[in-house]
């Protein structure tokens, strides 16, 4: 016996405890006789991660306690996460895919809650779920109070309604934790990851619906007990709460404890701004909230004002390619991710009209010649919507409002924040991280050179090389005013980044100016030394006649050119180091970011230029513990 206090004992035996496990009740002393009694008390809790802070606090008082009106809020695990091929590497990773069937009912659409194997046996589908799952704990249910039940007790979960079902409640799946202290390494370690989702070594203990009872000490379990350590995600939406109950043969309750669990869908978790997601509509400079993917009746989601002045806010911004559903994917993930991390502040996205379905073939080539160009035009026109939406985030949040673009959403960011600049709305921004940007460093730093500028002798997929641009170098310092917009500039960058290689974003950019089968093409008509304004660029028509574009005193004619014309110097941000950010590399070991390239090929795959969203929770939680918390490398947040 200890004398750690674990609880208080009233003058009339009402006993209130303050953490989980065996607890000795010593009485008063007698009248006359100074004698004390002293009996055991066994205290059993569940326990939740409620603030996500990857420490499971049993205190009473302490943060991962729920009540009724404080439940714990999780998202439902309806996404799509599979091991499925990479056409570009040629190789099967864990990701987040497109709606599909699991082993059991290949031909019918069966979310990661509802996957099971040939058998039709309930499984985790690979490591990438995992990070739907969160954890708990029976605390204080020991073997020696199992061992001393009366004869005939069940130890169960439920919600209080098993006589009748409550269909308010929310459903969840559990599983038997591969962690052995019930730690966080299901998130952070390859090995524990691995064996969480082998079904015999963790296997599924059952569903918590509505009127569900799932009986803990039955003998279908390993000496008649399913453990103190799961995890488990949501099957559906519901607010409810969870009770363990210990009750004795007749169903009298003996002992009972209760944590509140609310489960909704993510899309009512985070904030979705856009101006727009149809890549041949252009894009508004009024911001609105999306309500594409949610369900009938549901309004788009948004966080109430803000009540502490310290409360952060994180918006990330996408790049090409994506659909709708792959910007949702990518914002998830991130979200996903950066809660893991401990992140309790805000978070959004901002989606912008981006082409989509092209995939690095020589067919899509043929077929959509300028999808990328014309989502590069539809970038640089997004900026001032993005401008506007950080000015007004950075009313609500001052100060604390940090910017993550991915690809070319460096464009509509770099433009953002120029526009701000030049439309003195002053700092809106704490921190921008560019990660893998898709625009060319000497927008930034006109100093860059060798190694960094693009090889215009350089030729790739049967496309002769041009040999030297074919326009004056317009981009040199476009985007060095961005510094009075933001406090700090970071780029996260890759040498040998797939999307941003001389065969990828370097020949697009080659390829400038760009031809129009049957219309026409963009042409320089001065030469390639004129001095700055350049105001030279035209469209000449293959019927005859021509548009001259005023790169000077009209935006739109701008962005045209920088979308379709004008030829960059320098390779991308993405994959070059400059002086005038915080470049940092996240191939670099020392640096914490990315774990080692097993396949050999040097982080030069395809699946590295969006690594971050992709992949594994295990594999990329350097990258978010450092975006999150580096004060050298990333947001530097501490204080949410």
């Amino acid at each position: 016996m200890t004398t750690t206090n674990a609880g208080t004992v009233s003058p009339y035996g009402e006993f209130v405890a303050s953490e989980p496990g065996p607890v000795a009740l010593v009485t008063m002393p007698n009248y006359g006789e100074n004698v004390q009694g002293t009996g055991i008390v066994q205290v059993v809790k569940l326990v939740l991660d409620v603030n996500h802070d990857g420490t499971m606090d049993l205190s009473a008082n302490g943060p991962d306690n729920t009540t009724a009106n404080t439940p714990y809020v999780f998202w439902a695990n309806n996404n799509f996460d599979r091991f499925i091929l990479d056409e570009d590497d040629g190789v099967y990773y864990d990701d987040d895919a497109t709606p599909s069937g699991d082993y059991f009912t290949p031909n019918t659409i069966v979310s990661d809650c509802n996957f099971h194997d040939g058998g039709g046996n309930r499984v985790i589908p690979c490591a990438r779920d995992l990070q739907d799952f969160a954890r708990l704990w029976i605390a204080g249910m020991t073997p020696n109070l199992l061992t001393n039940l009366p004869p005939g007790c069940t130890v169960s979960l439920n919600w209080g309604d098993t006589t009748s079902p409550n269909p308010d409640n929310p459903t969840i799946d559990v599983f038997a934790a591969a962690d052995t202290n019930g730690g966080i390494g299901y998130l952070t370690n390859s090995d524990i990851a691995e064996t969480q989702t082998d079904p015999l070594a963790c296997p599924y203990i059952g569903r918590m619906g509505p009127g569900s009872n799932l009986v803990l000490n039955a003998s279908t379990f390993a000496s008649n007990w399913a453990g103190n350590y799961f995890i488990w995600c949501g099957v559906s939406n519901g607010t409810g709460g969870l009770n363990l109950t210990i009750a004795n043969s007749n169903g009298t309750v003996l002992a009972q404890t209760t944590a509140y669990i609310q489960i909704v869908d993510i899309k009512q978790m985070y904030e979705r701004w856009t101006v727009g997601d149809q890549p041949t509509i252009a894009p508004t400079t009024n911001i609105d909230f999306s309500t594409e993917g949610l369900v009938a009746g549901e309004t788009a989601f948004e966080y109430p004002p803000p009540k502490d002045t310290n409360t952060t806010y994180i918006l990330y911004v996408h790049g090409w390619n994506m659909s709708a559903y792959d910007k949702d994917r990518f914002a998830e993930s991130a979200y996903k991710r950066l809660y893991w991390q401990g992140y309790h502040g805000r978070f959004g996205q901002f989606r912008w009209p981006t082409d989509y379905d092209f995939q690095a073939s020589l067919i899509n080539a043929i077929l959509q010649p300028h999808n990328y160009d014309s989502s590069e035009f539809n970038a640089w026109h997004s900026g001032q919507g993005l401008a506007n939406l950080l000015q007004g985030l950075n009313g609500e949040y001052p100060g604390h409002v940090y910017l993550l673009a991915h690809s070319m959403g460096n464009v509509v960011a770099g433009e953002a924040l120029r526009l701000a600049s030049v439309e003195g709305m002053g700092q809106i921004l704490n921190t921008y991280a560019g990660s893998q940007a898709a625009i060319p460093a000497h927008v930034y730093d006109a100093s860059v050179t060798s190694p960094y500028l693009i090889n215009y002798d350089h030729s790739a997929h049967g496309i002769p090389a041009p040999g030297q641009p074919s326009t004056p170098n317009i981009y040199g310092n476009r985007m060095t005013n961005t510094v009075f917009a933001t406090g700090r500039r970071i780029s996260l960058y890759n040498v040998n980044d797939y999307a941003l290689s001389p065969d990828s974003w370097c020949l697009d950019q080659e390829l400038k100016p760009d031809v129009f089968l049957g219309s026409g093409y963009y042409h320089y008509a001065g030469s390639t030394n004129d001095p700055a304004p350049w105001n030279h660029f035209e469209y000449i028509y293959d019927v005859g006649g021509s548009t001259s574009f005023d790169i000077v005193n009209n935006l739109n004619d701008l962005y045209y050119v920088l979308g379709y014309a004008a030829n960059p110097y320098s390779m991308a941000l993405g994959t070059a180091p400059i002086s005038t950010f915080t470049s940092v590399d996240m191939t670099d070991p020392a640096n914490h970011i990315w774990l080692p390239d097993t396949s050999g090929h040097n982080y030069a795959d395809h699946f590295w230029h969006s690594a971050q969203f992709r992949g594994d929770c295990w594999q990329m939680w350097g990258y978010w513990n450092s975006l999150l918390y580096s004060s050298e490398f990333g947001f530097n947040i501490t204080n949410q």
